[in-house]
């Protein structure tokens, strides 16, 4: 069952998200490294969001391929990067 979504609508969305953590990076102060690692902060939220909007960008910017296309006698799997 195909889900097509074009990525950058996909970043688009990472982007409005991103607007969203710095606003909420300039009221929320940033701990030290020194505490609890097993707590996920905004900072560190917003770093990720940046990471992945790279990647995407990445992707973007190549013409299409196919990242995995695999085929036997039963089964067919193909991820398509447009």
């Amino acid at each position: 069952m195909p889900f097509p979504i074009q990525l950058y609508i996909l970043e688009e969305l990472l982007d409005c998200c991103l607007d969203l953590l710095s606003i909420a990076c300039l009221f929320i102060p940033q701990r030290s490294t020194g505490g609890s690692s097993s707590q996920i902060s905004v900072h560190l939220m917003k770093e990720l969001v940046l990471d992945v909007m790279a990647l995407l960008r990445a992707l973007n910017d190549d013409e299409p391929y196919d990242l995995i296309d695999i085929r036997t006698d039963e089964v067919q799997l193909s991820i398509r990067v447009k």
